[in-house]
């Protein structure tokens, strides 16, 4: 049976993979040396989420990440125990829990919202910055379509042949 390739990028599912590890130790790799750089990744997504999101109740991380809730539920205890997020009841729904990161962390929380252009540089040896713009710009439009707020999982992609 023949399979469908997306003819404007040409990438199958095997290289879409490869593509996801590359950002992902990529994206890594923009992390600046810290104490939250050991972590696991998915531990650091959640630590982002609730930067980005403060006062967000488990359930509204679990569909920002995607992560199981358990795995949500267990990276907020993590954290919480070690002092970086507080939580709450949320006053008008006591079976919601609340989360933000503590007022003694705001400066170590914001070492994580770090610019990817160096981790970028270093990883694709860019030559110039028209190149490093580029790629930031496509990185950037990829982000918007695949991170949309309104996005609870995963769309499934049909490939369209262009022209054809």
């Amino acid at each position: 049976m023949h399979q469908k390739r997306c003819i404007i990028l040409d990438v199958n599912a095997t290289e879409l993979f490869r593509l996801g590890r590359r950002l992902m130790k990529i994206g890594v790799d923009s992390f600046p040396e810290s104490e939250f750089r050991t972590l696991p990744t998915s531990y650091r997504i959640v630590l982002t989420d609730v930067i980005e999101n403060p006062h967000s109740s488990i359930t509204e991380i679990t569909t920002r990440t995607g992560f199981p809730q358990s795995h949500v539920s267990a990276a907020v205890a993590k954290f919480r125990d070690a002092g970086v997020f507080v939580t709450t009841i949320d006053p008008t729904d006591r079976r919601r829990t609340l989360v933000r990161r503590s007022a003694e962390h705001e400066a170590a929380a914001e070492r994580l919202v770090a610019p990817i252009e160096p981790a970028l540089e270093r990883a694709l040896g860019l030559r110039s910055q028209a190149e490093l713009e580029e790629i930031t710009a496509a990185l950037e439009l990829l982000a918007s379509h695949l991170t949309s707020p309104h996005l609870s999982s995963p769309r499934p992609v049909t490939a369209h042949p262009v022209g054809r």
